[in-house]
């Protein structure tokens, strides 16, 4: 039977009859899909957390961002979720992995976790409270966010993280944040679907 040792200077297993070890540490990915997954596994750990949800509930209940910011109704009425407007939770996460990577410094996904949700608790995430079924029309591409009900200090992680976000992050943020009152295709006065329920 090999025998396992184990190097915990530096967080690894390893067995003299086998030629490779395993390490805690990540230094980066070979394939993009590894990323990915990674990446997902990261923001899934977020969500589950109890500090995820107390950051939720100071929202909520502390600073009272407990309404829809574009129906105006509160939880007591109906179900309201927390929007990661710019950057979305998985461009948040995957940025701190890229900066990582780029700054050639090991990591777990519990470092990860932990740089992310530092983010979240300096405000520099920027959110937008909405009913649970405008959360999903807008991730389905049904709903435009003017960029003035959105709110966190974004601009201070895009100054902290812009570099590590692609491309494909930046023309997101970018069409997010020209998003206006004056250019949405509703307004408060004129919602679609709401003409109905009158």
């Amino acid at each position: 039977m090999p025998e396992i040792q184990a190097d915990s200077q530096r967080l690894e297993l390893f067995s003299k009859d086998f030629p490779s070890s395993l390490s805690l540490r990540i230094h980066n990915f070979e394939q993009t899909n590894d990323l990915i997954k990674f990446v997902k596994g990261c923001e899934k750990l977020i969500r589950l957390s109890t500090e995820y949800k107390e950051w939720k509930d100071y929202l909520t209940s502390v600073l009272q961002d407990n309404y829809c910011f574009i129906t105006m109704e509160t939880m007591d009425q109906v179900s309201v979720e927390i929007h990661h407007h710019i950057p979305s939770l998985f461009s948040l996460v995957r940025s701190v992995v890229n900066k990582k990577i780029d700054e050639k410094e090991s990591f777990c996904s519990f470092d990860i976790c932990l740089e992310a949700m530092s983010i979240h608790f300096c405000n520099q995430v920027g959110y937008v409270p909405l009913v649970k079924t405008l959360h999903e029309k807008f991730h389905n591409n049904f709903l435009q966010i003017p960029i003035s009900l959105v709110k966190g200090d974004y601009q201070t992680y895009l100054n902290n993280y812009g570099k590590y976000l692609d491309d494909e992050d930046w023309n997101i943020i970018d069409e997010r944040m020209l998003v206006k009152t004056s250019n949405c295709t509703w307004s408060k006065d004129n919602y679609p679907g709401l003409e109905q329920v009158v």
